[in-house]
């Protein structure tokens, strides 16, 4: 990233304004520069982008797949974009993160609009500012998971149907915003489940309510809105139950409402765990929202209710997300638009009135911190399967089999993109599995929607040598583990591994005549059938 770049994405032009269109461009250009740089993150990107590869990979657009089988866990609208960057730019990070990145950036330009509309063009450029070089605003763009993507479509759900409501206050033509609110609405439902319009109905109803705005209460409720909003949300449930008995029970009550009610599950956290979050990923802008905190600030004049639409907005966001005991940091990403338009409500007239350092300083800090965290995070590949596959890509063949011992790589196919799912090795008649939340249920889970794919991918340590002695002469095995390893696995015992790292180890285990004296004695030959693994 250049100097030239990073002070262009700062500040707004001292002497002329800019055109929206460059400060949408100059946002893009910065969110997605550096998207590129870094291997996937394990397990969350490895997890999603791994899931969207496997998709492309079966010919199954419409259902996710974690190593080969149906993965419930979150609704499709990441996968399907992911799928469609693949396809267009190739199987690579930055593919990977462009669902993200277009998130981002549609928040930002929706940012921009509605603040151009309702004050004007130059708080709008600061609030995009502001909003770009947020910390946690500017990673989570460069993420591949799913909470830029509903934080983007929750953005856009709430400031449309603000927007449907001034319009019809005002007597302007209001029913296609409130169409496009309940399209709105429908793909942050496909984004991340049912969050996706609770969280923009409580905070668009607590604003209306305050402004004691029936009509607009009425007018995001129209018919076609209503019908917009199902034609788009239903179908893809829908189909997945007439596909999967039992899906429903599986996303909506156990995924969506167990998991936010319930204790026992991962990434539990205090009652106040976000509050320090916002303030300290908000760094250094959120030392200007001090000010929103004083009484003088609510004092003044706010014609349509906007600062206490982005107050509620903020506290809807919290408080809803504080309740779970689970929390994760990028549940919040939904505060950082309002909490921005709030912070420009106080940045923009100091600049207009001269008062200037203290925009350039926190603008150039954040630039700092935005950057310095790419680089570290760059140079921390944290397990990813991406360096290793890296060295031996020569070496391996789309034909080959990957094995994974007693650990899922969950990046493992994007980075293979081998033509088949790993056999993931490991004690699947464990009974305490269904009762622990890791990626061994996840994988136990999934099987219960294909058990004919789950005894095929699931597989024993005794497992291994039947699997193996059954395959063709010529086959070739990848097995992904540790070094300690070739001790537990008979397959593994003399055998030098191909490649280690800090954290993996890998060997390639190639059937001919040796391995079949080896191992082979009394096992099926290749073209006989082998034991299919125990049921899950």
């Amino acid at each position: 990233m250049s100097a030239s770049m990073a002070t262009s994405m700062s500040l707004p032009a001292r002497r002329t304004a800019w055109p929206g269109w460059l400060v949408l461009a100059c946002l893009a250009l910065w969110l997605g520069a550096l998207a590129w740089a870094r291997w996937l993150t394990l397990p969350d990107e490895g997890r999603y982008a791994g899931v969207a590869w496997e998709m492309l990979r079966s010919g199954s657009p419409m259902v996710p797949l974690l190593d080969g089988m149906p993965y419930f866990h979150k609704p499709p609208l990441y996968y399907w974009l992911a799928q469609i960057s693949y396809v267009l730019f190739g199987v690579n990070e930055f593919s990977a993160r462009l669902p993200s990145l277009l998130g981002a950036w549609s928040a930002g330009a929706g940012l921009y609009a509605f603040v151009s509309r309702y004050r004007n063009a130059a708080q709008a450029r600061w609030a995009v500012v502001i909003l770009g070089l947020m910390p946690l605003f500017f990673g989570a763009a460069q993420f591949a998971n799913m909470d830029m993507l509903v934080a983007s479509m929750i953005t856009l759900c709430v400031l449309a149907a603000a927007d449907t409501a001034l319009r019809r206050a005002a007597g302007r033509p209001f029913r296609a915003m409130s169409v496009a609110t309940g399209v709105l609405a429908a793909l942050a439902v496909l984004a991340k489940g049912l969050i996706g319009l609770a969280l923009p109905g409580a905070i668009v109803l607590a604003w209306l309510l305050l402004r004691r705005d029936w009509p607009g209460v009425r007018a995001l409720l129209w018919a076609p809105a209503l019908l917009a909003f199902a034609a788009v949300a239903v179908p893809w449930f829908w189909l997945m139950e007439l596909r999967y008995p039992g899906f429903y029970q599986y996303f909506f009550v156990y995924q969506q409402f167990e998991r936010f009610s319930q204790g026992g599950f991962n990434n539990a956290q205090p009652v106040w765990f976000y509050l320090p979050i916002v303030a300290g990923l908000a760094l250094p802008w959120s030392i200007w929202a001090v000010s929103v905190f004083k009484p003088a600030y609510w004092r003044e004049s706010d014609p349509q209710g906007l600062r206490r639409l982005a107050a509620i907005w903020i506290a809807v966001v919290i408080v809803f997300f504080s309740i779970p005991h689970s929390k994760l940091i990028g549940y919040v990403l939904p505060v950082f638009p309002p909490l921005a338009f709030l912070i420009s409500e106080r940045l923009a007239p100091a600049w207009v009135a001269g008062k200037r350092r203290g925009a350039w300083i926190a603008a150039g800090a954040a630039v700092v911190i935005c950057l310095a965290a790419i680089i570290v995070a760059a140079s921390n590949p944290r397990g990813s399967a991406g360096p290793l596959a890296a060295d031996l890509r020569k070496e391996m063949q789309p034909q080959d089999i990957h094995m994974a011992l007693h650990t899922l790589p969950f990046d493992l196919g994007f980075y293979t993109q081998a033509r088949e799912p790993a056999w993931m090795v490991d004690d699947w008649n464990n009974p305490e599995i269904p009762t622990r939340d890791n990626w061994r249920k996840e994988l136990y889970d999934a099987a219960k929607f294909d058990p004919v794919m789950g005894k095929r991918v699931l597989i024993g340590a005794d497992d291994m040598p039947v699997r193996m002695c059954a395959a063709a002469d010529g086959a070739r095995f990848w097995i992904w583990g540790r070094d300690d390893d070739a001790a537990r696995y008979p397959v593994l015992n003399g055998v030098t591994p191909r490649l280690s790292s800090d954290r993996r180890t890998i060997w390639r285990i190639d059937i001919d005549a040796a391995f079949r004296q080896r191992m082979c004695g009394g096992l099926p030959a290749a073209g006989q059938a082998a034991p299919l693994a125990p049921k899950p």
